[in-house]
């Protein structure tokens, strides 16, 4: 397995991580992880951290809403889902109640309304199977709600056979 030297200079680190951060948003852990695997002591790492949160290169918040924002947008993840990698990450729990504050409503329903479209235009009807629900639960999305928009596309006149 490939070994990276390691850069003992504080001054170095803070310029490769200031670059790592400016690349993409980060979260802390994520720095705080790429900095150990670089050698630095914990000690340097509380310090650079810190000097990166004052020179705004690193902001939980920042980094919550952005992510929130990708994963949903991009991904077609539900809250379910992005809660839990926020926590995998190690994202406080007050901003990561900020971030999921980025995701519309009317947006997320939108969103759920289309993967069931989607998962069910195979088949021409709308179910209630078992595994249609664990799909649309695997993406991240609530049980209560997922029920509730499918029984409203299955009672719509539009839709029946």
């Amino acid at each position: 397995m490939f070994k990276r030297d390691k850069i003992y200079d504080s001054e170095l680190l803070q310029s490769v991580i200031r670059k790592y951060c400016a690349y993409q948003e980060r979260c802390h852990s994520e720095v705080r992880n790429r900095l150990i695997s670089m050698g630095a002591s914990s000690n340097l790492i509380d310090d650079i951290i810190s000097n990166l949160i004052q020179e705004n290169y690193l902001s939980e918040e920042r980094f919550s809403r952005a992510f929130v924002r990708g994963k949903f947008l991009i991904k077609g993840w539900g809250r379910i889902k992005i809660q839990k990698a926020l926590i995998l990450k190690k994202v406080s729990s007050n901003c990561l109640k900020i971030g999921l504050l980025e995701i519309d409503e009317s947006e997320y329903r939108n969103k759920l309304r289309k993967l069931i479209l989607k998962r069910f235009s195979s088949n021409k009807t709308f179910s209630d199977d078992v595994a249609s629900y664990r799909y649309l639960q695997m993406r991240g999305f609530e049980y209560d709600l997922i029920k509730e928009l499918i029984h409203e596309n299955v009672d719509k006149p539009s839709n029946r056979d």
